[in-house]
């Protein structure tokens, strides 16, 4: 017989579990890649500006996400499925399960991807194939990896193996063990990195880079709404089922807020651990791809003890992939688990080959498979465009509307009854009428972006007339990840 906050997958021990978790799903690769860079690039009232979003966006959004999972009890799809039915609304509702499982599966596998390369770089860190300061060395290296499909797979197998051997286990012998390790390893490797920073990096130049207050643009708003929106993994479904193991008595706002906070010290504590030794490199501050790949490798070969630090860095960034990863794969596992009445083992193991195969096709997309294109968009960037800029944004909205407006109080209240009733209509408000439009900003936002990037490699429709974007023949790169689903 469960418990009363117990589930068929297991339960979270504690709220610090909890707590552990979510931030591990929260601090992912887009800490390292690009919130330092937005920073630096708008100034210290980016971070401001950010804090404010987050506390009106992403942390309400975030609450209600767990407040579905924990009133269902277990995946995305089967709880949303119950409270539709419950609770009478339109059978379309349902979709915001099935969006969030198929967001999170999409996103496991660039993380798995991403984490494999990662992992390849800790051994070439490792074996010094950056020492000596050489941006040819680097660029080989990439090279190297993307050119040979078996040897990039290989990788991408090895970081997916790391992440079945957690799921595999359950919630409680592996999910909670895990995070209750690798959150405490990533505060120490951040730790170790911020140090050396100190000591060998042109430190002050660093700071004045991400907290120099200058007049925060429109674009900066939008900026530090759209990764605030991302930062905590709105729409993947992560969120939703880790509220499923919650406790019934834990306070979900008390506990985004924690998790909000964590993931925004992480993401300051990597600008102060990357710029500075960008800059006594005398490299220019980039974001993305390129900036964890190519800038940081080369940037520690040119300092004393810079390989091992390299070596720690990149495991920095496949231990936050990894931790990503096991959050964004655990509803389709969860799910799997209760459409097929299969054992978690073989559950897991149908969902990471499933993965395993996209990612193999992704990896492809770098070498032999570069023609298979759809508007000159490879099938790497194919699916970080559809997670980000499409399913992500429609799951956040749907979310808001049904919780905001569709559901009533009776169904989703008691999750909130040990807080004052202006608490849960404060909350309830903002997804009424600031979430919507901010998230609809953000949409429109990332369709522009998404026209103008079409318009620049060469498509000629509707659409590029109306932007005014000048044609120019495509120029494949599909390495470049833009970064934002991998939040």
């Amino acid at each position: 017989m469960l418990g009363k906050h117990e589930t068929i997958h297991g339960s979270w021990n504690s709220q610090l579990t909890f707590v552990l978790a979510a931030t591990g799903a929260a601090v992912g690769l887009a800490n390292l890649w690009k919130f330092p860079y937005l920073a630096g690039l708008h100034g210290g009232g980016f971070i401001i500006a950010y804090a404010l979003c987050l506390l009106l966006v992403g942390i309400p959004i975030a609450m209600a996400e767990v407040a579905l999972g924990r009133q269902g009890r277990k995946s995305p799809i089967t709880s949303i499925n119950a409270l539709v039915k419950k609770a009478g609304s339109a059978p379309a509702w349902k979709s915001i399960g099935v969006l969030s499982v198929i967001s999170g599966f999409m996103i496991l596998t660039l993380y798995s991807v991403v984490g494999g390369m990662a992992l390849a770089y800790v051994f070439s860190s490792a074996f010094g194939e950056f020492v000596g300061g050489e941006p040819a060395q680097v660029v080989d290296v990439l090279r190297r990896l993307q050119s040979s499909p078996s040897y990039f797979s290989s990788w991408h197998t090895l970081f997916l193996l790391l992440v079945v051997v957690v799921l595999a286990r359950g919630v409680n012998r592996g999910l909670e063990r895990a995070v209750r390790i690798l959150l405490p390893l990533i505060a120490v490797l951040m730790l170790i990195l911020l140090l050396f920073s100190v000591q060998n990096g042109a430190m002050k130049e660093g700071v004045n880079f991400l907290f120099s207050m200058r007049k925060l643009t429109p674009q900066g708003w939008l900026d530090a709404l759209g990764h605030a929106f991302f930062t905590l993994g709105v729409g993947a479904g992560a969120m939703m089922v880790y509220g499923a193991y919650m406790p019934s008595h834990a306070k979900i706002g008390r506990l985004m807020l924690i998790v909000a906070v964590l993931d925004l010290v992480v993401a300051v504590a990597a600008g102060l651990v990357i710029f500075p030794i960008l800059f006594v490199s005398s490299l220019e501050p980039v974001a993305g791809f390129g900036l964890v790949f190519h800038s940081m490798p080369l940037a520690y070969s040119t300092i004393e003890g810079g390989q091992f630090m390299s070596v720690m860095f990149f495991v920095l960034v496949t231990f936050s992939a990894w931790s990503s990863a096991i959050a964004v794969m655990e509803p389709a596992v969860a799910w799997c688990v209760e459409k097929f009445n299969v054992n978690r083992r073989f559950a897991t193991l149908l969902v990471a080959v499933s993965a395993w195969g996209v990612g193999v096709a992704a990896i492809l997309s770098f070498s032999s498979w570069q023609g298979v294109q759809f508007s000159g968009i490879g099938i790497f960037n194919g699916l970080d465009i559809a997670t980000s800029r499409l399913l992500l944004p429609l799951g956040g909205l749907l979310i808001s509307l049904y919780v905001g407006w569709v559901l009533q109080k009776e169904f989703i209240g008691p999750q909130f009854e040990n807080y004052q009733p202006w608490f849960f209509s404060l909350w309830r408000l903002i997804l009424r009428w600031f979430a919507p439009v901010a998230i609809v900003t953000i949409f429109v936002s990332n369709l522009f972006e998404l026209g103008e990037d079409l318009c620049e490699k060469g498509s000629d429709s509707l659409l590029c007339s109306t932007l005014d974007v000048p044609s120019e023949p495509l120029k494949v790169n599909d390495g470049e990840l833009s970064s934002d689903s991998t939040g």
